[in-house]
């Protein structure tokens, strides 16, 4: 069996799931060699977030987090952090064109002898 029911744990942390909503369970995966949370409430799926570090406090505190209740605190802090991403990948793409730009600008400043009817020809300066 790949999932195994935890009823009870050394730190009470599986009361502490239930006492936020009566359909969290845990179970440990066997195969994953992880535990889980599940919601009985759910109908299509019952997984809810992955214990990577065991069972901890880190677990209550991403359960608080992701409550229906903070659904728009959410939703506003995946719209602010996507807006920083979006806005850092402009500030590289504007570096990049600004730095081809004043190379451009070191060429063509180091080499004024060439003409603009020059540039369209095979001989070189």
């Amino acid at each position: 069996m790949a999932l195994v029911k935890i009823k009870n744990d050394s730190f009470n942390i599986n009361e502490r799931i239930k006492a936020l909503d009566s359909g969290y369970y845990v179970v440990y995966n066997s195969v994953e060699h992880r535990f889980e949370v599940h919601n009985k409430k759910q109908k299509s799926s019952s997984f809810c977030i992955i214990c990577d570090n065991g069972l901890n406090c880190t677990v209550l505190d991403k359960l608080r987090k992701t409550k229906i209740e903070n659904i728009q605190k959410l939703l506003d802090e995946i719209e602010e952090s996507n807006l920083r991403n979006e806005n850092e990948a402009k500030r590289v793409e504007m570096d990049k064109a600004e730095f081809k730009a004043r190379e451009m600008f070191r060429y063509a400043k180091k080499n004024e002898g060439c003409s603009f009817t020059d540039s369209y020809t095979t001989r070189w300066c």
